[in-house]
């Protein structure tokens, strides 16, 4: 099963197999991404999209090229819906996303960075974009081993690396504080909370319990700051968060509080007391 990763940086610097082009119709180089990655290529892509593609590509539609001077083996271009200009049927977005993944499989990538495809001059809204990608990517068959979401601006990354973490949460050692957040409790609804759980999981997946529960306390609430960008003072007024917002509803992107003074952290406390007396590495999750 493929597995999806965020990543905040320059698609034309990613270390892997293809690299996905946000190409046009006439296949010939362009703005954003498609001008970047013909630039760093070089002259090698555009002369290779000039004998591969003498009619260019249809929107949806995907092909590959080699990728020239760039780290990457093959550059895997695909037309996205222009959605200034009326393009608008989302079948076409999520198109992309899976010829793609169908041309790796054939040309044997086994990495993949893709960029967010019509969500630059092409105006696709971008929670929309961002869950076509997720969505797409996580339901289409592939031999795929990873594909990589690369976003320029800090923004974009913060909105997509918080539903790859819905999607596709990170393992988490034996013994670490990421092992709390295991189970996600029910009382969390449909707020952004849920996203901010899911977001220290990832944060302490790796780090091992402190030596009691007194030092958990602060060392969730100082993550969880860094998260939001907002302190997390005992208050009913919720905290929105943008890149918490999926567009659902008024209170998606809405962080709680009072509900993490009240009932998260202690939750996480339960859990590590448990683990502590059972004298099990693994906390438990009920």
């Amino acid at each position: 099963m493929v597995t999806v990763t965020a990543v905040h940086g320059d698609i034309t610097r990613q270390q892997v197999d293809a690299i996905v082009n946000a190409a046009n119709n006439r296949m010939r180089g362009g703005g954003g991404v498609d001008g970047a990655i013909h630039r760093a290529g070089g002259p090698a892509i555009l002369d290779d999209c000039i004998a591969r593609f003498p009619d260019g590509l249809a929107t949806g539609d995907a092909g590959w090229t080699t990728a020239g001077d760039l780290p990457a083996t093959w550059v895997i271009h695909t037309v996205g819906p222009n959605y200034a200009a009326g393009e608008r049927d989302r079948a076409l977005l999520e198109s992309c996303y899976r010829r793609a993944l169908e041309v790796a499989d054939e040309i044997g990538a086994r990495t993949v960075s893709f960029p967010l495809i019509s969500a630059g001059i092409y105006a696709w809204p971008l929670n929309d974009a961002i869950d076509a990608a997720v969505t797409t990517i996580a339901t289409t068959p592939t031999r795929v081993d990873e594909a990589v979401l690369v976003s320029f601006s800090e923004d974009t990354h913060r909105r997509v690396q918080a539903q790859v973490q819905r999607r596709f949460p990170p393992p988490t050692d034996e013994g670490s504080v990421g092992r709390l957040f295991e189970r996600a409790p029910a009382q969390m609804g449909m707020r952004g909370d849920a996203y901010l759980w899911l977001a220290l999981r990832a944060e302490f997946a790796t780090t091992p319990l402190p030596p009691t529960w007194f030092d958990l306390r602060p060392m969730v609430l100082q993550a969880a700051e860094a998260i939001i960008g907002a302190p997390l003072e005992h208050t009913d007024d919720p905290i929105h968060v943008p890149e918490f917002d999926p567009g659902h509803g008024m209170s998606a992107g809405n962080v709680l509080p009072s509900w993490w003074h009240d009932t998260g952290i202690p939750i996480l406390i339960d859990r590590y007391e448990a683990a502590h007396h059972e004298g099990r590495s693994q906390p438990a999750t009920d």
